[in-house]
């Protein structure tokens, strides 16, 4: 964790503007970063007051990431997590009368809550949430985010900070920030077992109409994404704290002989677009489990597990050798550690992609209504 933040701020130094909209728009999006943005925008106002960025543009990168980001946050818990409120709330003591007057609540004092709950430190992404699964109509919503986001005066703070504050900003190593949203990662997983216990679901919902049925798939694949991510994540940090470095050793390698393959120019650029591409590609594996899953075994974790054979299978044998990695990247040099490493990637996907989708599509199939994103 302490390299990853490192890494991070070489990463905002070197490329301010990118590094500034990337930045909020993911921790707006809802994943856990190894800086805060709160700290990423005071950054920026403190290369502003050194004339290393212009204010406007600053300004209009800041609202586009919170727009963009808090967007679709907002849009997968209305989706999402509301049907699963109606479905599962009982089961986490969240009986229909208190989710009534939560949502009543919400909708008449929407735009205010927004604002006062993404003020509130560590609130911001929990508000969205929150907005969106209790049905807050986005027209409220969106200026409440932007207003709520703290950005124009935390911009003024680091602009006449100056240099003080860039050298505050250096010495952070380990974000609690970070290390709390793995937490709720954690929590989460928690929350969604004790929910397949308690509803005994084993299967997913087989009578969905199809546009509901590719909405479910595209939000259980964000969800085995972001699963996949964190659980990766924590495995190398366990793996690195006991001095097993081979794992991050042969990803890094990987990184580098993908740049020299396809002449990708800038790291920031390489990283970037294989970040679109690894999510676009999980969103098309969730699309395919979706049209094949009643034809898999139950229950619907062990489906899961022998559908990620099929993408274990292309990436070891096609998109590693095509990369320069070679077959189950042996061409790396690191043994049996990238095929181990890859092959550990699509259990934890795997899993995470059938058991989620067995959740949001029994609470898409009793979902009466969800509110219009409006």
């Amino acid at each position: 964790m302490q390299a990853v933040a490192e890494w991070s701020l070489r990463f905002l130094d070197e490329h301010a503007q990118l590094a500034l909209f990337v930045w909020l728009l993911l921790e707006e999006a809802g994943l856990p970063m190894p800086i805060p943005g709160d700290l990423v925008v005071l950054g920026a106002g403190a290369r502003i007051g050194q004339g290393g960025m212009h204010w406007a543009i600053a300004l209009v990168l800041v609202e586009a990431a919170t727009l963009l980001g808090s967007t679709t946050l907002f849009w997968l818990a209305r989706r999402g997590g509301r049907p699963m409120l109606l479905r599962f709330g009982r089961y986490l003591r969240l009986d229909p009368e208190r989710l009534a007057r939560s949502e009543t609540f919400l909708r008449r004092r929407g735009f205010l809550a927004v604002v006062i709950g993404r003020l509130t430190p560590g609130l911001r992404v929990l508000t969205t949430v929150a907005a969106g699964a209790f049905g807050v109509p986005y027209r409220q919503f969106l200026p409440a985010a932007l207003i709520g986001s703290n950005n124009l005066v935390l911009l003024l703070a680091g602009y006449f900070a100056g240099p003080e504050l860039l050298r505050a900003v250096e010495g952070l190593r380990i974000s609690p920030w970070f290390v709390g949203a793995l937490a709720g990662v954690a929590i989460l997983l928690g929350v969604q077992v004790l929910i397949r216990r308690r509803a005994h679901l084993s299967a997913a919902a087989t009578d969905l109409p199809e546009p509901i049925r590719l909405e479910t798939a595209l939000l259980a694949g964000l969800v085995a994404t972001a699963t996949t991510v964190a659980a990766i994540n924590i495995i190398l940090y366990l793996l690195a704290a006991f001095g097993q470095t081979s794992a991050t050793e042969a990803l890094l390698e990987f990184t580098i002989r993908v740049g020299r393959r396809l002449e990708a120019g800038p790291v920031a650029v390489l990283l970037a677009a294989g970040a679109v591409l690894y999510v676009a590609l999980h969103l098309a594996w969730a699309l395919a489990y979706a049209h094949v899953e009643r034809w898999l075994p139950e229950p619907d974790w062990l489906g899961g597990l022998l559908f990620a054979l099929i993408p274990l299978a292309i990436s070891v044998l096609v998109i590693l050798p095509a990369l320069g990695a070679g077959v189950g990247g042996l061409g790396l040099g690191m043994g049996a550690v990238p095929l181990a490493g890859e092959t550990l990637r699509h259990v934890v996907y795997g899993w995470g992609l059938s058991t989620s989708y067995t959740v949001l599509s029994s609470a898409r199939a009793h979902a009466k209504e969800i509110p219009p994103i409006s």
